[in-house]
């Protein structure tokens, strides 16, 4: 072997890991870039006032202001999401490294493509043109902020997220409630902790008031939870409940179960399990209509 060779090789291997996270990142944008135009068969319902749209007055607001100013609704709303799928990807590992002091090349490897070549992921913001990547990068950036004690942007970056989106609001109301009750049996309950909380309940009623005000009267605070989009009837029975809130919660479920398992070993097939659950559902619900 040349010696050229020898140096050639010795050099790729002392760089692979940071190779293999070019080709990473170079696949998620190649991805995001082929489905920049693609819409999934519900995509009528993150565009227009009809009765199966159940998103936010926030939400409806932005979608309203820029159709009509742009013919790209679809890319716009896309770039949103590829824009939270890459901040979820950052504040995953800014989190880890503070959980675990540090975050060496492997670990970042699996995180970096758990985070952007997830297929649940993928079908969420590339096939669903959807901000739930957005939301939950606003909900991390606030745990970080919660972890360094800034109450306040912990409280209103966590309210954006649900004001964009109502299904983060069970998101971020559960931990909130857990944290009064242990900070309270720990005798740790400080009055900034007292005073964000009751900012936040105090945008929780704001965001009731909007949502029950702010519309032609078919839009109302909590109707994704008791309404099916693909019939803009309530939900029939259980089952369908069931996988509506599969379809509302799948994301939140797919990237909230990654921390863990990378964390757990015994979380890792359930985890999985998990993500392919989810997928199977959002796939068979994106193509079911097309084999009809």
């Amino acid at each position: 072997m040349l010696k050229l060779e020898e140096k050639i090789i010795e050099w790729i291997n002392g760089r692979l890991i940071y190779i293999a996270f070019i080709i990473v990142l170079v696949t998620a944008v190649w991805i995001r870039l082929a489905g920049w135009e693609y819409v999934g068969n519900d995509y009528h319902f993150y565009l227009y006032d009809i009765p199966g749209n159940c998103n936010s007055l926030l939400y409806r607001s932005i979608v309203a202001f820029l159709m009509e100013r742009s013919e790209f609704i679809v890319m716009l709303l896309k770039f949103f999401a590829y824009t939270g799928d890459f901040a979820v990807t950052f504040f995953t590992m800014v989190l880890w490294r503070r959980s675990h002091s540090h975050l060496n090349p492997v670990a970042a490897f699996f995180l970096l493509t758990a985070c952007l070549l997830s297929p649940v992921i993928l079908i969420y913001s590339m096939g669903g043109m959807r901000i739930d990547s957005l939301c939950m990068s606003l909900i991390l950036a606030g745990i970080l902020c919660l972890r360094s004690k800034l109450y306040f942007p912990a409280v209103l970056l966590a309210a954006a997220a649900a004001f964009l989106y109502p299904v983060y609001w069970p998101v971020v109301l559960t931990p909130a409630i857990w944290i009064v009750i242990k900070q309270k049996r720990d005798g740790q309950m400080t009055i900034h902790m007292t005073a964000a909380l009751f900012l936040l309940f105090c945008l929780l009623i704001l965001s009731v008031f909007l949502e029950n005000h702010g519309g032609d009267g078919s839009f109302y605070w909590g109707k994704l939870f008791v309404i099916n989009p693909h019939t803009g009837e309530a939900y029939a029975n259980p089952g369908q409940w069931l996988s509506g809130m599969l379809n509302l919660y799948g994301y939140c479920l797919a990237t909230g179960s990654l921390l863990p398992a990378f964390s757990r070993r015994r979380m890792r097939i359930p985890a999985l399990l998990l993500q392919l659950i989810i997928l199977l559902y959002m796939g068979w619900q994106q193509t079911s209509a097309l084999a009809i």
